[in-house]
């Protein structure tokens, strides 16, 4: 599938473009989803075309974005981590190699979404009954938003094609984060209980408590 888009590229690198998105005040878990989904639309529209699979190379060909495979990655970033090298002057997004390809994906994204936030005043101080930090939920958001924009997965789901294993095909990921992108949108069943969602970042962040927030990391 190829999307063909009009948007031009405005002076200046990509990341500053989708950083300049952010308020300057610290945002509600709300704010921030939104601003998330609103990035990941902003970086699609910055490509010559969008292509599904979306391809990784979206945040890789940035000028000062490096990815390594790092076996040796500590226990609490088992998938992946970022940072910033002085010595380089490059951010540096580390992947652990055994992860599975579709995890590694996945992850691309999630740390470029950190970097994206590390100039940002962060969240607005508040009781969130998640066992991760809004900072990894807000990351997984994004991640889904860019891998698996909304609009190209709603168009293939009305073509016919339905069947969680042939989106997940379709789109390079695994089938729980086409299950959670649909419930995001309004076209699967909700994850969790209570009365089906739809495609607010409000209700969307619903979906990542407890073991839920660890659907859309997981590859097939």
């Amino acid at each position: 599938m190829h999307i063909t888009t009009t948007a031009t590229h405005p002076g200046g690198s990509v990341l500053a473009s989708l950083r300049a998105l952010a308020p300057a005040h610290p945002m509600t878990l709300d704010e921030a989803l939104r601003l998330a989904e609103r990035q990941a639309n902003r970086l699609l529209e910055l490509q010559d075309g969008v292509v599904v699979p979306v391809p990784t190379s979206i945040v890789t060909d940035q000028p000062r974005i490096t990815v390594e495979h790092d076996p040796d990655l500590p226990a609490h970033a088992a998938s992946g981590c970022s940072d910033w090298d002085r010595h380089r002057r490059t951010w540096v997004i580390s992947l652990n190699p055994t992860e599975p390809r579709r995890r590694r994906r996945f992850t691309v994204l999630h740390e470029y979404k950190h970097i994206l936030d590390h100039p940002s005043p962060g969240i607005r101080p508040g009781r969130y009954a998640y066992q991760r930090p809004v900072a990894e939920i807000i990351a997984d958001y994004f991640a889904g938003c860019v891998l698996i924009p909304k609009r190209l997965l709603a168009a293939a789901y009305y073509d016919g094609i339905q069947r969680p294993d042939d989106l997940a095909q379709l789109f390079d990921v695994s089938q729980e984060a086409i299950q959670v992108r649909l419930a995001q949108i309004g076209l699967g069943e909700p994850l969790l209980t209570g009365r089906h969602p739809r495609a607010t970042p409000m209700r969307a962040a619903r979906y990542y408590r407890s073991a839920e927030s660890h659907l859309l990391e997981v590859a097939a």
